[in-house]
Formats: C-alpha cells, sequence, structure tokens
C-alpha cells in the first residue's frame, strides 16, 4: 500500500510541475467546414461515419499531412435538381504546434463558384497563434491529387419529386452496387 501512495505522490508532483512549468500535453487541432471530410492523417485513413460529420482532428505535434477531399451539394442548372460534387483528394502539410487550435477556412473568391473550385481547392489555415490566415500555397503547402478524378454523382431528394419517387427508387437500386443494395436492405429491416 505504502508503494501505491509513493507512486500517486510522484505522479501528482510531476503534474503540478508540468503544469506550472508552462508544459502542454494537449494535442493540436484541425477544424474543417461542413463542406469538406478528412480521408487520411499521415498516410493513415481517418475513421469517418456516413451519417455524421467529423468536424475536428486531433494532430501529433510535428509535420503532418492531412488528405481532405471538397463536397458540396448544388443545383445541377440543366438537369434541374441536387447533384453532389466532389473533388479530388488532396494534401495539405502543416506542421503542428501542441495545444494549437487550427482552422480550414476555403478562399472566398475561389470559393463562389463551387464547381470551379472542386476542380481546384484553395484553402487558408488559420491558428490562434497567427494574427493573419497563410494561404496553402503561400505556406508551401502541396495541394496533390490522390486519386483519378470523382465523378459527379446526381441526388434526387425523394420529397423534392413525389410522384416521380418510386420510379426514382427503381432507378437508383438498379445503379447501386450489390454491398450497397445489402446495406440498403439491412437499415430497411432495422426500421
Amino acid at each position: 500500500m505504502a508503494k501505491f501512495y509513493a507512486k500517486l505522490s510522484i505522479s501528482g508532483v510531476l503534474l503540478v510541475w508540468l503544469s506550472l512549468s508552462g508544459c502542454s500535453v494537449q494535442a493540436a487541432r484541425i477544424t474543417i467546414p461542413d463542406s469538406f471530410e478528412f480521408l487520411a492523417l499521415d498516410g493513415q485513413a481517418v475513421s469517418g461515419s456516413l451519417l455524421s460529420h467529423q468536424a475536428q482532428l486531433e494532430l501529433p505535434e510535428g509535420e503532418r499531412e492531412i488528405t481532405l477531399r471538397y463536397k458540396d451539394v448544388i443545383i445541377d442548372p440543366d438537369l434541374g435538381y441536387e447533384a453532389v460534387i466532389n473533388s479530388r483528394p488532396f494534401v495539405i502539410s502543416l506542421n503542428a504546434k501542441s495545444g494549437v487550435h487550427y482552422r480550414l477556412v476555403p478562399e472566398p473568391a475561389a470559393f463562389k463558384n463551387k464547381q470551379a473550385f472542386a476542380k481546384n481547392p484553395q484553402v487558408t489555415i488559420c491558428s490562434e497563434l497567427e494574427p493573419l490566415p497563410k494561404p496553402v500555397e503561400a505556406a508551401g503547402v502541396n495541394a496533390k491529387p490522390r486519386k483519378e478524378p470523382l465523378a459527379l454523382t446526381k441526388i434526387v431528394q425523394a420529397d423534392e419529386f413525389p410522384e416521380d419517387a418510386g420510379k426514382q427508387l427503381r432507378y437508383w437500386w438498379l445503379k447501386a452496387d450489390q454491398d450497397t443494395r445489402q446495406s440498403f436492405m439491412s437499415w430497411i429491416v432495422s426500421q
């Protein structure tokens, strides 16, 4: 029992010393807007959910490569309904400092035309330690594609076209692969 209390008091003294000496044990973190998604950190896939957006990612201190993708919904003028646009995966490099909160912000001028932005995403990384944001290109951050361009996927919302809901459902069912169909059937059973 005496050994336990000795270890406990040593741990307590160490924690007090770290807090008084200004050492930070917090990881850095980066926050992204809803229209972006994390794909990988230092080449390792970032786990996520199809139903919820992961807006923050903790970063170990040091040089990091973060793979992202821009994804948004637009109204297709030719088709008259919503379409999903995706950028190619791109990589930003960041020298993460412990305890710093970074934000990824799309460049306002480039972000006005979402389709053009998806072809060439331009982002800025802001931190609480830097008074002015630094553009990705000026910061020496590489924006390089990781995959072939992704195809434009069209989405039809059933409540927008209630009279064609059955036709739309059949259309998407025929377009879906076997895994997607199986996942959909499992979801139906669970409802």
